[in-house]
């Protein structure tokens, strides 16, 4: 086989003519022409072989041996005897008002899939940034037409499209990212969800404990079972602790209030998991405050109800928590109260399935990191694009 020949084949490009090659210790430029053969006029469709001249294009190609390639491409520009206009050649490698090859542009997609920013895969091909930014803005992601049957939602903060907040859709059971929202506001769930034909088959509805979702549940998927992730729960205990801490601190001496601020991970974790030298810690800061120390036996009764295997068994621990914290009359705990006085019946849902709001926080994580590299996003459909491509 001759050398163009099997050069060409190696290329992908068995329709070309190599006709030169050079190689520097950072670059390849390969120059070529195509096979002519006989093309159809675009305006009036009259088959032509009649060259009216040749135009050099250079190409950037995927790299080689990690060098920049370069396509110096003699382009054929042929003449139309029958509508007298004149076209180029078509070839399967270039798009149209190109200057990079599909397979770049396709590999430059591949790369932003590996979560570098545009300016890093940009960097790395040798290509502009707006040429990777128009290749991801090629890309489309549709809206889904089927609902999950588990839904999960939360929100983050993205600052895109003019709204500070976006909704994020998930589906817990399969542990795929479901879509991204541009708002979070119940107008725009509610013109988002209406024209699912398959509402009745969501069968759990994975939320936090915002009211907004609760609503939104309560009248779109009537035969769903709304499920408030308890790990969202925790917070408000441990937050009850962690004010009762401040405000007893606050009364201590200089010395010893820096001390309970580097020790406060003692308080949080859970007393079985603590060493020997972690318990004695402990023992002297609870003698400290009375108020603390409740706070803390709070805290520890929480940690035990989350850990129970059935809903009856939770429901009876949950019952003896609310009461021992109505008991404490610690003012700490009373948004804690609330809360639970509004949601237990959907936190304790949770107890009948497996289904949390992991995955959804864990992809809120990587939307984190998305939007630190590209150093935030305007555009909301940008925003969703590279989401997508990053995830999916």
């Amino acid at each position: 086989m001759p050398v163009s020949n099997f050069t060409a084949k190696l290329l992908e490009m068995e329709d070309a003519i190599i006709e030169d090659l050079h190689t520097t210790n950072s670059e390849v430029h390969i120059f070529f022409s195509l096979k002519r053969k006989p093309h159809t006029c675009p305006h009036c469709h009259t088959v032509t072989e009649k060259v009216h001249d040749y135009r050099l294009s250079i190409l950037k190609d995927l790299p080689i041996m990690s060098k920049k390639t370069f396509l110096h491409y003699r382009k054929r520009h042929y003449h139309c005897p029958c509508c007298n206009k004149h076209f180029y050649e078509s070839f399967r490698l270039l798009p149209k008002h190109c200057r990079i090859t599909t397979r770049l542009a396709f590999y430059s997609i591949h790369l932003l899939r590996d979560r570098q920013s545009i300016r890093a895969v940009a960097e790395l091909l040798g290509i502009s940034d707006s040429s990777v930014f128009r290749r991801m803005q090629d890309v489309r992601f549709p809206k889904p037409s089927h609902l999950p049957k588990v839904l999960s939602i939360d929100e983050f903060r993205g600052n895109a499209g003019g709204q500070k907040f976006q909704a994020i859709l998930t589906d817990a059971d399969k542990h795929k990212l479901f879509d991204i929202l541009p708002s979070r506001s119940q107008v725009s769930l509610m013109q988002y969800l209406q024209d699912f034909p398959n509402k009745k088959e969501v069968r759990y509805f994975v939320t936090d404990m915002n009211k907004i979702y609760r609503d939104l549940a309560s009248e779109y998927f009537p035969d769903a079972t709304i499920v408030v992730d308890k790990f969202h729960v925790i917070r408000y205990v441990t937050w009850a602790l962690e004010n009762v801490r401040k405000r007893v601190q606050k009364l201590l001496h200089p010395d010893k209030r820096k001390y309970f601020k580097r020790s406060r991970k003692l308080l949080l974790t859970h007393k079985y998991k603590l060493n020997k030298e972690g318990l004695q810690a402990l023992e002297i800061m609870l003698l400290h405050s009375q108020d603390l120390a409740t706070a803390y036996h709070l805290k520890e009764l929480f940690y035990d109800f989350m850990d129970s295997s059935t809903r009856a068994e939770a429901a009876k621990k949950l019952r003896f928590f609310i009461l021992a914290a109505q008991a404490s009359e610690l003012k700490e705990f009373h948004a804690c109260l609330t809360m639970l006085g509004n949601w237990s019946k959907y936190i304790l849902n949770a107890f009948d399935c497996s289904y949390t709001n992991g995955y959804t926080e864990g992809t809120n994580n990587a939307i984190k990191v998305i939007k630190r590299n590209a150093f935030g996003y305007r555009n909301f459909e940008n925003f969703r694009n590279r989401i997508f491509l990053s995830l999916t």
